[in-house]
């Protein structure tokens, strides 16, 4: 310490390099817009020394003369004295004081440091490492090669089961990074094999994570993480077979099964209703699976996850966060998976400036916001959303619907994410409200709206645009006439649900080809592809309601049909205008 000082000071949160006597002299002859961080690091250099008395004195002259500016970099010079005393609860509140957005990078890296001090000396090692791992970027060199250290010391003593549990918790990702890591390198059952799949596992979805530091020299790549094609000798498939979700539990395994048969690997059914998902992993490994389809319920797809598999996975669901993995896949028949490839085929349809009617619930807003997400990627601008309520409103809502503000010009279609009733009941108020000798809008529907054809025409539906499975069109008749002998009496959800076990078991072999870009595959559910993030995507096929069926979109109807059709649609609007007036 015996280098002479600048006259200029360094940051105030700088290595300390010198005593708290030569800083605070520096502060006597520094310009007054020089002497506070001279006087902060006077301050710092005492509590290194532990000269607690020199530096709690200064701290209560800078008290009386902070500017608001600098009050928060005393509160945290104070928050440092607390925690050097033990009064690690007082320093918790002086820390709880300072807003983070207030501070300058430096300022909040050493903010960061207090609160792992402070965590770690409360018992705390996880949240600690957290705090350090927030301030890692932040730091170069040895500084940084320490922070390092540091949070590998405080996790390196627990135990792979608390660091899992940790996993459940609201942690930054590139901590829950360093918890998934210590969990495995901690773990005192997992095989050579297991451990090596899981390390390599990590390592692709985090090549750039400063953990990869820790990573056992010489680690080989796992012979199954390099593979391009799965063939398991054995699939565990994980579903809720007992419970409210039973019945459709029922139809994704008559599905599974179906596709399985023929097949030289073993299938064995886990009910997650049953056990936890930790004792459920046990019995997969005990078992000797190899591959896993499942789970169906999101709950338990992020409680697998966190116990870090080690074998290809393919849920049955979203996954839990945005953080995709080596070898773990995806596949769910979810609404926003419909409202995006409603956005895409309009897009393709050539339509400029769709409206997005939707009913104001959860499932209509996930819905608006995915199709507004895909179409402002396609075309550059917003949708217009407007939400449906009520029967009794409906006539206001439409109205008010057809005034939305937004887009880039005047609406050209319509996008409803309705069911089967609402849809039949909404279609004619668009027509009422704008001139029942208009021509209709384009309306593009979801699965929801689905009703089987080969009856008499429903002449509010003329014209309708509806997206479903392949196979609920006849794509594969020869199945669906023997599902439909086995189960005569199966719903069109039923017979979605057989067809995504089925497709499930199908995709298998193709998983990671289709994740490297190879052209998608045809389904029962649709033409599926996988996207980097282990994704699978459904194409639908769209079809349009005519003469009573479910036709080719572009289909012609024969003149007669048409004014039969024409005729009754105008006296339906009559007798729905009648019933709303009177």
């Amino acid at each position: 310490m015996s280098q002479r000082l600048s006259d200029t000071p360094p940051d105030m949160f700088s290595t300390i390099e010198h005593s708290g006597e030569q800083y605070l002299k520096q502060a006597r002859d520094a310009k007054p817009a020089d002497a506070f961080s001279w006087q902060v690091l006077a301050v710092r250099a005492w509590l290194q020394e532990n000269n607690v008395l020199a530096a709690k004195n200064l701290l209560t002259q800078l008290q009386k003369v902070a500017s608001p500016e600098q009050r928060p970099i005393v509160s945290l010079l104070d928050a440092e004295q607390a925690l050097l005393t033990g009064h690690d609860k007082l320093a918790e509140q002086q820390l709880a004081s300072i807003k983070r957005e207030s501070l300058a990078p430096n300022a909040l890296s050493y903010y960061l440091l207090l609160q792992a001090n402070r965590l770690e000396q409360q018992g705390l090692p996880i949240a600690a490492a957290d705090m350090l791992t927030q301030r890692h970027q932040n730091l170069s060199g040895s500084a940084q090669q320490a922070n390092l250290e540091r949070i590998y010391a405080l996790l390196a003593p627990i135990s792979s089961d608390t660091l899992r549990g940790a996993l459940a918790e609201n942690y930054q990702p590139d901590t829950q990074a360093w918890l998934r890591l210590m969990a495995i390198l901690n773990s005192q059952h997992a095989s050579d094999e297991q451990r090596n799949w899981q390390l390599n596992s990590w390592r692709n979805s985090y090549p750039q994570h400063a953990a990869n530091y820790y990573l056992p020299e010489g680690l080989a790549e796992s012979s199954l993480l390099a593979l391009n094609s799965y063939q398991p000798n054995h699939i565990a498939v994980l579903l809720p077979l007992t419970g409210q979700l039973a019945t459709q539990t029922a139809a994704i395994r008559h599905g599974i099964e179906r596709a399985h048969q023929g097949q030289s690997s073993r299938l064995s059914f886990f009910d997650t209703q049953a056990n936890d998902m930790a004792k459920i992993y046990q019995q997969i490994q005990a078992a000797g699976a190899d591959f896993i389809i499942g789970p169906l319920v999101k709950g338990d797809i992020a409680a697998l996850a966190n116990l870090d598999p080690a074998m290809p996975q393919l849920a049955l669901n979203m996954p839990p966060n945005s953080q995709s993995s080596a070898h773990h896949y995806y596949f769910a028949l979810s609404p926003e998976s419909e409202a995006a490839d409603a956005a895409q085929h309009m897009w393709e349809q050539g339509h400029q400036q769709p409206l997005v009617f939707v009913p104001g619930n959860e499932l209509g807003k996930r819905s608006a916001t995915e199709f507004n997400r895909v179409w402002q990627q396609l075309s550059g601008h917003s949708t217009r959303i407007a939400y449906f309520s009520s029967q009794q409103a409906i006539e206001s809502d439409v109205r008010r619907a057809l005034n939305t503000a937004g887009g880039s010009g005047p609406i050209d279609s319509v996008f409803m994410a309705s069911n089967a009733t609402e849809t039949r009941f909404i279609l004619p108020y668009f027509d009422f409200v704008r001139d029942a000798r208009a021509k209709r809008f384009p309306t593009y529907v979801t699965s929801r709206s689905f009703i089987p054809g080969g009856s008499a025409p429903i002449s509010e539906l003329t014209g309708l645009h509806l997206a479903d499975m392949p196979w609920l069109f006849g794509s594969d008749p020869q199945l669906m006439s023997q599902v439909e002998q086995q189960w005569p009496n199966s719903s069109s959800t039923w017979l979605r649900l057989y067809a995504f076990g089925y497709d499930a078991v199908n995709l298998i072999p193709q998983l990671p080809d289709l994740r490297q870009g190879t052209a998608a595959v045809s389904g029962l559910s649709g033409e599926l592809n996988v996207n980097q993030q282990g994704l699978v995507e459904r194409r639908l096929q769209w079809m349009e309601y005519q003469d009573g069926d479910w036709q080719t979109e572009g289909y012609q109807a024969t003149p007669d049909s048409i004014e039969g059709l024409n005729l009754e649609r105008e006296q339906e609007l009559e007798r729905a205008f009648e019933r709303e007036f009177e």
